[in-house]
């Protein structure tokens, strides 16, 4: 695969992300279960996004398709 290609699919998925965390799927109203090791389902699903998106962040910092341009 390509650098492009890399970058581009990084940012559909960075939108997707972000648009399902906005829906009752990651932030269902009145609902605090299920937990795990004690933390609310919104929180630790919160975390999971967090993370799942400075993973994405990172590899599309690495695939930039001008990260190899000289600065002018």
């Amino acid at each position: 695969m390509n650098r492009s290609l890399v970058w581009r699919i990084c940012c559909v998925v960075v939108l997707v992300i972000t648009v399902l965390t906005f829906t009752t799927f990651v932030t269902p109203k009145g609902v605090a279960g299920p937990f795990l090791i004690g933390m609310p389902y919104t929180l630790w699903v919160g975390l999971l996004v967090t993370f799942i998106l400075l993973a994405i962040t990172i590899i599309g910092s690495l695939v930039h398709p001008g990260r190899d341009e000289p600065n002018s």
